[in-house]
């Protein structure tokens, strides 16, 4: 007798590998906004069928997307909902109230949380577009870059602010004069 297809499709994450993706689950309201984007993980195309979502910093859903491929590159499309005003609830984001981003890498089961170049992890320019792409976030071409290890350091910043300055180099100058200071005596 043959296992029924059920009993296969239901068992197949579990050899797999694959890991169920947490509950992001965003209320649809009237006023949204899109976020367009390709998406990479540790530098590479993101997996297709990772999921990213978008949180108000109340830390509720305010939308969630499955990324696709086209090609090579991993796109996503993401709806970010806006709190309805005329339920008491919060739904979603309000006026121009920052926002975070984090993607689920089924392959593995981890979360990721978008850092930007200045080391903060929330984004701003949330507008209701009636679910078009937002201004800022309308480019097929930007690129949004996930990391697994967001701990990542550079060895040239000097004083931990996550950039490369000059009073970086200057620290780094001051120090190496005076290794060289040392070696001299």
């Amino acid at each position: 007798m043959k296992p029924p297809l059920t009993a296969f499709l239901l068992l197949t994450p579990l050899f797999t590998g694959a890991q169920t993706a947490p509950a992001w689950t965003p209320t649809p309201t009237p006023s949204s906004g899109t976020i367009v984007a390709q998406i990479l993980v540790d530098g590479l195309w993101a997996p297709p069928g990772a999921t990213l979502a978008a949180f108000d910093p109340q830390g509720h859903c305010a939308g969630s997307t499955t990324l696709f491929a086209e090609g090579q590159v991993t796109y996503s499309t993401l709806t970010v909902y806006g709190d309805d005003t005329t339920t008491p609830e919060d739904e979603g984001m309000n006026g121009t109230e920052p926002f975070s981003l984090q993607l689920f890498l089924p392959a593995t089961g981890s979360t990721l949380t978008w850092f930007g170049p200045d080391g903060g992890h929330q984004l701003s320019g949330w507008t209701n577009t009636n679910g078009a792409p937002m201004p800022g976030y309308d480019d097929p071409q930007a690129v949004l870059a996930f990391y697994s290890n967001s701990n990542l350091t550079c060895a040239s910043d000097v004083d931990g602010d996550g950039l490369v300055a000059v009073t970086d180099l200057i620290a780094l100058l001051g120090d190496f004069g005076l290794a060289c200071q040392d070696l001299n005596n």
